[in-house]
């Protein structure tokens, strides 16, 4: 991926509103992303949507399921489905689905995803993912654990 193009991921990853810190933050976290999915427009190239398998560091990953009271039993190494926006102007039109189709595609094995979105919960469960343990409160709303084997 180019430099402009991680830029522009970094920009709508931001915009998203998902995580928070600097673009300089953000570009750092894509870095660690084993797999990011691209939507671009047909004409010019922009990229309008974005979806990434992070691979998370181990505490952070332990915590997701622990907040979730569930066992990380077989997602010790697993990847975190992640960073999933689509641009304001294209929202609306089931793209974020299709991003989480085309990233969790990508790779064969067990995935886990965290959410505090009803729109992605929907997408998740449409891609295979059960919801397990319980929801618990993040920095801004309640969470929830999904995984895919």
């Amino acid at each position: 991926m180019s430099l402009s193009d991680k830029r522009a991921v970094a920009e709508l990853v931001k915009s998203g509103g998902a995580i928070q810190g600097s673009l300089e933050d953000i570009l750092q976290r894509l870095r660690r992303t084993r797999i990011t999915t691209l939507l671009r427009e047909a004409e010019g190239g922009r990229i309008v949507g974005v979806g990434a398998l992070k691979t998370p560091l181990r505490h952070y990953r332990e915590s997701r399921f622990a907040n979730a009271g569930a066992s990380i039993d077989g997602f010790e190494d697993a990847p975190e489905l992640g960073y999933v926006v689509v641009h304001s102007d294209w929202r609306g039109q089931r793209l974020s689905g299709d991003l989480v189709k085309a990233s969790t595609e990508a790779i064969d094995g067990p995935l886990f995803a965290t959410t505090d979105n009803n729109t992605m919960c929907n997408n998740l469960a449409r891609s295979g993912f059960v919801r397990v343990g319980t929801d618990w409160q993040g920095s801004k709303a309640l969470l929830s654990l999904w995984v895919s084997y």
